[in-house]
């Protein structure tokens, strides 16, 4: 697409430069700049991006957009922006030739489940030999390639980049995961959605939104781009949706709703229920475990079929789904003790956690739980992650998650008062080790012949932000090593 294309329908307020200009793709960081892409450099908080302006031309970029009016080279095309986010957005849309219009996207937004429900839409696609798109927390995706995620919903440039990929690699849908940033941040701008999903909504990312009716706005701004919406009313703000726009379709495992389960039964080992849905009644077997991967499951293929597909074609691929990694993760290494990772780092994802958790120990065991809060996040829910762990957790690892920049004993003591103070003296049932590594292998320690250990907050990640700094790190490698009786990454003391 030329540039002059491009820039007529964003709004500018300097643009020079041949109009001409073929442009291939976009990038907003200059070391994805590729001949014939246009670099968007946009101030941010870390880094101002006009200064990878030389940077990005030595790359071959072939066009400028930028925040402000800055010099470039003469003949070099420049267009400075009046919403730059927007208009990268924009951009981003028109030069990856409107993918969105042709390739059904299945949105899905809310505080847990994006993406289990997401990995599960793109597992029941490829299980019956179609493809599908993924664009989430663990990985980016279409058709059969696979690249690791940097964050939930990436700049605008890469998002349109993944959905023109899914489009041409014959993907028959694509399953996005959309926080609450990607709308306020217009990360996912223009965009129309298929379906749009909301899972439920509980208190995370306050110190961004400041207040839960600005995180519940924030995840709204969905189906304003959405043909089709489906909500979980289960939760209260779903109810609460579906009051506001009787028109949306809603999804339920306790209560009557256009997407519902019924005869539910939780195993461990499995999970069976009845669905019954506008289109037909099916029996479903799945070897996913737990009350939540229900709802996972339900929202799933309730979205499928919201986006035009046959629930029957995907029944028989059902007994080969894996859910996400790192979310009720078994690591097994043959010790007489239960052992998972999971990624719960909000207080209601903690509380379903042990529920699972409870369910899944046998007679006589204890529940170790480990968890710790993220560093330069909400303060204010610390305290009642701790009183989530507290109230089901017979023995609680209290440890460091992602420190980032914040003292690790202080983020402890922020929220050590959610934990009774008579569990917190009693040596036998409150552990607190900030050196996350450490404490897994002190838990593993205590652990005896069935009993279960929860290793919250990690997930999938492969990495522990200390000081800044990503360290190589997973739970489930800490715990693999501490059973081998090898050494263990310590990424915290590392940092010390």
């Amino acid at each position: 697409m030329r540039f002059g294309e491009v820039i007529k329908n964003i709004a500018t307020s300097v643009v020079r430069g041949p109009l001409d200009t073929e442009l291939a793709g976009i990038a907003c960081d200059s070391r994805e700049i590729q001949p014939g892409w246009v670099f968007v450099a946009l101030k941010g908080e870390k880094t101002d991006g006009a200064l990878h302006i030389p940077r990005a031309l030595d790359a071959g970029a072939a066009a400028i957009l930028c925040d402000r009016e800055v010099e470039t080279p003469p003949g070099i095309p420049f267009a400075c922006m009046t919403n730059p986010r927007e208009g990268m957005a924009q951009a981003s849309r028109l030069i990856y030739g409107c993918p969105d219009e042709i390739l059904p996207v299945i949105a899905v937004t809310g505080t847990n489940g994006k993406t289990t429900t997401t990995t599960l839409i793109r597992q029941l696609f490829r299980q019956i030999g179609k493809g599908c798109g993924l664009i989430g927390t663990v990985l980016n995706a279409a058709g059969d390639e696979e690249v690791e995620a940097v964050r939930t919903s990436p700049e605008s440039p890469v998002f349109y980049r993944w959905l023109r990929k899914s489009l041409d690699a014959g993907d028959a849908a694509l399953a996005i995961e959309t926080s609450s940033h990607a709308f306020c941040l217009a990360r996912v701008h223009g965009a129309r959605f298929k379906v749009g999903v909301f899972t439920n909504l509980t208190q995370d990312h306050l110190d961004f939104h400041g207040d839960m009716e600005s995180y519940f706005l924030a995840k709204c701004r969905l189906f304003e781009q959405s043909e089709h919406a489906l909500v979980n009313i289960d939760d209260a703000h779903g109810r609460r949706l579906l009051q506001e726009h009787p028109e949306f379709r809603s999804y339920s495992i306790e209560q009557p709703a256009d997407y519902c389960v019924t005869d539910l039964e939780l195993s461990p080992t499995g999970t069976r229920f009845h669905l019954h849905t506008p289109h037909g009644e099916w029996d479903i077997h799945s070897p996913l475990l737990g009350r939540f991967n229900v709802y996972n499951l339900l929202a799933s293929l309730s979205a499928i079929a919201e986006a035009g597909f046959a629930i029957p074609d995907f029944l028989p691929g059902l007994s080969k789904i894996t859910g996400a990694p790192g979310r009720l993760d078994r690591v097994d290494c043959g010790q007489p003790f239960g052992v998972m990772v999971d990624y719960a780092h909000t207080p209601d994802a903690l509380e379903k956690l042990l529920v699972e958790g409870k369910r899944l120990l046998p007679p006589g065991g204890r529940l170790h739980v480990l968890f710790g809060c993220g560093g330069d996040r909400d303060r204010t829910k610390r305290p009642i992650m701790a009183a989530a762990v507290a109230s089901g957790a017979d023995v609680i690892w209290h440890t460091s998650d992602n420190t980032r920049t914040e003292d690790p004993e202080r983020m402890l003591n922020d929220a050590a008062p959610g934990i009774p103070e008579a569990i917190r003296k009693d040596p036998s049932r409150y552990h607190r080790i900030a050196d996350r590594a450490l404490a897994i292998g002190a838990a593993i320690a205590d652990c005896r012949a069935g009993d279960l250990l929860l290793l919250a907050g990690k997930g999938h990640e492969p990495y522990q932000d200390v000081n800044g700094i990503k360290h190589p790190y997973s739970d489930r490698g800490a715990v693999e090593a501490t059973l081998r009786g090898e050494s263990v990454p310590r990424p915290w003391a590392a940092a010390r």
